[in-house]
């Protein structure tokens, strides 16, 4: 199932497309001057980093 990052409920774990990372949704951010950002961590590092809202993802599993 093919899907974007800003329909995932936070703690899902995916694959971006794009470059076949894995990743997991932390959260989002919603004051900030470019609109929302979707903070993740790919899998392997430890620091947070954002996507974009409409990335498309392939979710691995959903949080329980």
């Amino acid at each position: 199932m093919v899907d974007r990052v800003r329909n995932l409920p936070i703690g899902a774990q995916f694959i971006l497309k794009r470059t076949g990372g894995r990743y997991e949704l932390l959260g989002h951010k919603r004051d900030t001057p470019g609109g929302t950002q979707y903070v993740v961590r790919r899998s392997g590092f430890a620091n947070p980093t954002t996507l974009h809202h409409s990335c498309h993802v392939e979710i691995i599993k959903e949080p329980s």
